[in-house]
């Protein structure tokens, strides 16, 4: 009896373990889906800095030029969700990147913004055009680029984010 109960608990534990691993190695393809995901958004955000940070956000908003900052303030509360949709751990970029919506809309609704939130508006903006070459820097794929608070990339970003452009 005594051998039969050892039996049935070695039974279980390989039952456990052959249940266990295929899970585990569906988590990592799952993260590895992820991970390009983020590639891909990443590479969307840095071209939709770029084409904002090219616009002259001191300049009146003319009607005919309302839809194309229209467009890009769509791509970028777009893609932002994109990103950080979940457990990711960086808050002060995420942060930043709805501060860059607000000034857009404002600019939007206002048709021209303070020389501050001018000011503010390119700061982040060009934080966050270094944040996506420094994930371009980064070995893909890295779903701990996003989701491990010990990952090189938190630091990469508090420090781009304290730069002064």
């Amino acid at each position: 009896m005594k051998y039969f109960i050892r039996f049935l608990i070695a039974l279980a534990l390989c039952a456990v373990i052959w249940i266990v691993h295929p899970a585990r190695e569906q988590v990592r393809e799952l993260e590895k889906d992820i991970s390009y995901q983020y590639d891909s958004a990443i590479l969307l955000l840095r071209s939709t800095v770029e084409e904002l940070l090219e616009w002259n956000f001191s300049q009146p908003l003319t009607n005919g030029d309302r839809e194309y900052i229209q467009g890009l303030y769509f791509e970028m509360m777009t893609i932002t969700s994109l990103i950080f949709n979940g457990n990711d751990v960086h808050f002060e970029w995420e942060q930043r990147m709805y501060d860059i919506q607000s000034h857009i809309n404002r600019y939007m609704l206002d048709s021209s913004l303070s020389e501050e939130d001018v000011a503010d508006l390119e700061q982040a903006l060009q934080a966050t055009q270094f944040i996506t070459r420094d994930f371009q820097d980064v070995r893909l794929p890295d779903y701990g680029a996003m989701h491990d608070e010990k990952h090189e990339m938190v630091e990469k970003i508090k420090k781009r984010l304290e730069t002064q452009y």
